[in-house]
């Protein structure tokens, strides 16, 4: 298509040009676009004219309608078309395939027309542009029909365009336009020419320049990346600071193909992208998305993310820039927004293959002078070395070309730099400066950021990525060093895991390497063999030296580098010990289980060295996983039993003990210490020198002023170990001094008081063994829990002692003991002393102590202390002596002894033949025996009455059972319906309720205290009145009536009825109706408040 040159402006009264009175006399053909110029020509007063930027507006506006209209891709379709009437801007189309009456135009003719109508076009965006060359809207609205024309080389309309030829373009990223258009690009040159002269007024709006550099970068028939280069420079320069992040948007886009991020984009599968082609564009940042951004996004051109994954989506991008000019770029980028540093790296090391550059990034993000730096892509910390040490290992050589000293860095990080002061900072300094960074002296005033020397569980990572940075460089020696030095760095079992991980696969790598070098040598030997001219005798003659001794070498070699890896896996255990030990030096259990590692592999002097170092690198005071002294103990066990060294167990001892060489805390640690030298020196049986050291250690001679030493005196382990050996190795005198000044220290246990005592007894000390009693039953008195067991043995030996005499001082001992002796433990001294007084006192006496005995016991033991007591005065006093003693049993018992105790009593009545004081006694015992659990009791009166009574008296047993069971039942009602659930009602508030409604007299607890069932017999606990039975059986039948039973209930209680004659019967049906008759006034009344 031929451009039309821009025309000169119309000038009033003066005659127009030719080409433009031809496209006028066009226009005029159409009546809409005929009002329009009447309007443009109008001078009436108030019109603005051709001046008019609206009027202008309107115009391109119906021709651009009008456009519309004739690109219908129907009206040039390749088949018959039929007669077709088309209305466009006032003038009616009638268009077929065929010439006939009434056709005004054929598709050709239409085509022609179209292009008729786009050169007028150009003309009345031209003659706008001209009369007002300041209006932005007029601009844009021509710019934007220029850049449409460009891109309707791909439209329907071109029947060269078919999809297999876009297909094709897109593929290699080609727009159409650059296939269809003339060799001179009239039109993009026409194009690019209108571009200028706009930014002649409109240089300082962003959206034509970004225009400007999207057609050029897409349509340049060059395709030289530096046109469009040239012009987002001359923005930049042309636009204020605050506007270049709209233009560095694009330019970025331009150089990378990395789009920004559309925040309407719902999800990259859903991606549907529609250009406007006169004014509508994408709102990504400010409002609309670039130009260059949109057309690639709709193509598929471009990266969607910087790093991208999708191996694809990488291909799709062909860079048109060059990767020097592409760098320079965005280093200049880098100057206006200092995040993209973290993206300027990224592309270095993926896409540029500038490794060494992005490591220097990268370290330059690590060494932010600012404070740490924040990533606008949520990058981390932690994520910014790994990054870092990957590129570093991956291209060593890069790194060491860009300044970027990898081992330096990392050792500067991972140590403590004692005595290196700076050095992280200078490592750092220097690399910063080495590709282009600010090397003004006035840094060293600013406050710098400090490199952090804790990186968690990056240590293990960076010493792994160090050690493979020497490998990929072939430092095979130095890789190994690192690996050692970091397996005595590192602090962490993880980090340790992944640095002995790697280490143990790098020397398997090395034995691979050198086996497949043995294979290889072999097979081009055996092929030399097979191919060779030459002798082999005289091959051998000649070289067979050399080779013996290359194959010497190599596997020479194979067997070191196996003797390693098996070196290494075997110290495994140790190195993971020293790693704990770096974690916590106070660990007392790991010190002694890497002496055991050493034992194990028989390395006795390594395993005494690591005790020693455990003796100056453990504190007392912070030593955890056991005490400190087992470490002393073990250093003397395998100084003597692993290593025969005596002197030098011996030697370690005192200085422990007697130097002080370690500070206790704890006196049991250094009393552990001394007891373990004077056993050593048992064992070399040097008697006198053991007893010796035992007296210096609780002597308080040793120990200084430390408060562990100071409480050696006190020590219980070196006073047993003193009183052994005094008893097999000393005399008499002096056992008894040390147990004597144990005693005045106050430091003995009551097993001491009892070992002295026997010791003494043994050596017919009896006296003073009896003041050894004395004197420990002085420190440990009642309620010491020795204290019983000193008194037992006191009174056991004594009264061995003196069987029969000295009774006095018996009785006092006796009577001493029981006066503080707590109730638990008194039966047994109780008996001990009844026995004595029985077989030595008198009957009184004896008898009183059972008395005592009875009322000094606990509870659980009281109803056998009676018992007791009844037998014995029964044994001694006869059985009627022991009625006041069942009386006071049957008062002091609890309910359920009590009744025992009733039975025996009635037992023992029965016996005397007194039936009428037995049921006496069985009637008031059955208030303590409920029928549903005590059955005994019943069942013996049952048989009492059997035995000895009559139906009367039955019938009366039977009335006390059901009143008894009446008592001891709990009448609970449920008052959650009356407004009150927590309400419930006792058996004796229920008694009196029902006493109250049918007028019956219940007795008081007070009144019932004044009365007693038997004379002679003391109030129980429990106050039945039963006098009255037919009073108590109409309150049972009352309850009855309020609480059902349950059939078993029933039963049993039928089991208990007797037969009567029915004379009785017909008796009591008076009263029977009179029972019904209140029941049923019971049944009928309400519930009182009170029961509740």
């Amino acid at each position: 298509m031929a451009a039309i040159p821009p025309p000169p402006p119309v000038l009033r009264g003066a005659e127009p040009p030719a080409p433009l009175k031809v496209e006028l006399e066009n226009l005029v053909s159409y009546p809409a676009f005929r009002h329009h110029e009447e309007a443009l020509s109008a001078q009436a007063a108030g019109s603005l004219g051709a001046f008019d930027v609206m009027a202008w507006m309107s115009y391109l506006d119906s021709v651009d309608d009008a456009l519309d209209l004739l690109r219908d891709p129907s009206l040039y379709s390749k088949n018959d078309i039929s007669l077709t009437s088309l209305e466009v801007a006032g003038q009616t189309f009638r268009i077929s395939s065929h010439k006939a009456h009434g056709v005004t135009h054929t598709p050709g003719q239409m085509k022609h027309e179209l292009n008729r109508l786009i050169t007028a076009r150009i003309l009345i965006g031209e003659r706008s542009v001209s009369l007002l060359p300041g209006s932005y809207k007029l601009w844009k609205h021509h710019l934007n029909f220029l850049a449409t024309l460009l891109e309707s080389s791909s439209s329907s309309t071109n029947s060269f365009m078919t999809e297999d030829l876009r297909t094709k373009c897109n593929a290699l990223r080609i727009v159409p336009y650059l296939i269809f258009s003339s060799a001179k690009h009239e039109h993009y040159q026409a194009t690019v020419s209108a571009f200028e002269r706009a930014l002649v007024r409109l240089h300082k709006m962003p959206a034509i320049w970004l225009h400007y550099a999207s057609i050029v970068a897409l349509y340049n028939p060059t395709k030289d990346p530096t046109a469009a280069r040239k012009i987002y420079d001359r923005a930049l320069v042309a636009l204020p600071a605050s506007q270049h992040d709209r233009i560095w948007e694009e330019y970025l886009a331009f150089v990378t193909g990395i789009l920004p991020k559309n925040v309407n984009q719902k999800s990259a599968e859903d991606e549907d992208w529609t250009i406007v082609q006169r004014r509508g564009l994408h709102k990504v940042k400010y409002g609309r998305e670039s130009p260059l951004v949109a057309v690639l996004r709709k193509r598929g051109w471009g990266y969607h993310q910087v790093l991208s994954r999708n191996k694809g989506d990488a291909e799709s991008y062909m860079p048109t820039v060059p990767t020097e000019t592409a760098m320079r770029i965005l280093r200049r980028h880098t100057c206006f927004d200092t995040t993209f540093r973290e993206d300027l790296a990224t592309l270095c090391i993926t896409r540029y293959a500038r490794y060494g550059e992005g490591a220097a990034y990268l370290l330059a993000l690590l060494n932010n002078e600012g404070g740490p730096f924040i990533s606008p892509n949520g990058t981390t910390r932690h994520e910014l070395w790994i990054r870092f040490a990957n590129v570093c290992t991956a291209h060593p050589l890069e790194a060491k070309t860009a300044g970027v000293d990898f081992d330096k860095i990392v050792r500067a990080v991972l140590k403590d730099n004692k005595g290196q002061k700076g050095l992280g900072f200078e490592v750092f300094d220097a690399t910063s400066t080495s590709f282009g960074g600010n090397d003004d002296d006035s840094r060293g005033d600013v406050k710098k950021h400090k490199i952090e020397h804790h990186l968690g569980e990056m240590q293990g990572t960076l010493w792994t990525r160090l050690a493979e940075f020497h490998i990929k460089s072939g430092d095979f020696e130095l890789a190994r060093s690192v690996y050692e030095e970091a397996l005595d760095e590192i602090t962490r079992v993880r980090d340790f895991s992944l640095v002995f991980d790697a280490y143990v696969k790098f020397e398997e790598g090395v034995i691979e390497a050198l086996m497949e070098l043995m294979d290889e040598d072999e097979i081009m030997d055996n092929e030399d063999d097979q191919a060779g001219s030459v002798d082999k005798e005289d091959l051998d003659i000649l070289v067979g030296d050399n080779i013996r001794s290359q194959e010497h070498d190599a596997s020479a070699e194979v067997e070191l580098a196996i003797s390693r890896a098996e070196h290494l896996t075997s110290r495994r255990p140790l190195l993971l010990n020293r790693v704990l030990l770096r974690q916590n030096p106070h660990n007392v259990g790991e010190w002694l289980k890497r002496s055991q590692l050493f034992l194990g592999i028989d390395e006795v002097d390594m395993a005494t060295l690591a005790l020693e170092e455990a003796l100056k690198s453990v504190s007392s005071r912070k030593a955890v996983n056991g005490p400190p002294s087992q470490l002393v103990l073990t250093l003397v066990e395998t100084l003597e039993t692993k290593a025969n060294n005596v002197e030098g167990a011996r030697s370690v001892l005192e200085r422990v003990c007697t130097q002080n060489e370690y500070d206790f805390v704890e006196t049991e640690d250094l009393a552990q210490c001394h007891a373990a030298w004077v056993e050593l020196e048992l064992r070399q049986e040097n008697w006198d020198k053991a007893l010796n050291l035992a007296r210096r250690a609780v002597g308080g001679k040793v120990g200084g002023k430390t408060k562990a030493g100071r409480g050696l005196s006190r020590s219980l382990r070196l006073w047993n170990l003193l009183f052994d050996l005094e008893e097999s190795l000393g005399t008499v005198q002096t056992t008894k001094d040390a147990y004597d000044r144990a005693l005045d220290l106050k430091v003995v246990t009551p097993s001491h008081v009892l070992n002295y005592a026997a010791f003494l007894r043994e050596k017919k000390y009896f006296e003073e063994s009896f003041a050894a009693y004395e004197r420990g039953l002085g420190l440990f008195p009642f309620p010491h829990a020795g204290a019983a067991m000193l008194w037992k043995n006191y009174l056991t030996e004594f009264l061995e002692r003196y069987d029969g005499s000295k009774t006095p001082r018996v009785r006092e001992l006796f009577d001493r003991c029981l006066a503080d002796c707590p109730a638990e433990e008194s039966p047994q001294f109780f008996l001990k002393y009844a026995t004595y007084e029985e077989s030595h006192g008198l009957t009184k006496r004896a008898l009183g102590v059972y008395e005592k005995m009875c009322t000094s016991v606990p509870d659980g033991e009281m109803y056998t202390a009676y018992r007791l007591y009844i037998a014995k005065a029964s044994h001694y006093l006869g059985a009627t002596s022991a009625r006041p003693i069942y009386e006071a049993a049957i008062a002091a018992l609890e309910d359920k002894d009590a009744s025992n105790i009733c039975l025996e009593y009635a037992k023992m009545e029965t016996g005397l033949r007194e039936v009428d004081r037995a049921r006496t006694v069985l009637v008031y015992g059955a208030q303590m025996a409920d029928p549903r659990v005590s059955q005994t009791y019943w069942k013996a009166w049952h048989e009492f009455e059997v035995s000895h009574g009559n139906e009367e008296t039955f019938r009366e047993m039977l009335r006390v059972k059901r009143s008894v069971q009446a008592a001891f039942s709990t009448v609970n009602y449920n008052a959650a319906d009356l407004g009150n659930p927590e309400a419930t009602m006792t058996e004796e508030s229920a008694m009196q309720m029902l006493a109250g409604e049918d007028d019956l007299e219940i007795e008081t607890p007070a009144q019932q205290q004044t009365k007693s069932a038997v004379g002679g017999f003391v109030a129980g606990k429990r106050k039945a009145e039963i006098s009255n039975l037919d009073d108590v059986e109409k309150r049972v039948v009352k309850i009855r009536q309020l609480v059902p039973q349950t059939p078993s209930e029933t039963a049993a209680g039928d089991d208990d009825e007797i037969e009567l004659d029915d004379d009785d019967e017909e008796n009591e049906e008076p009263d029977t109706a009179s029972k019904q008759k209140a029941i049923k006034d019971v049944s009928e009344k309400s519930i009182h408040a009170a029961v509740l």
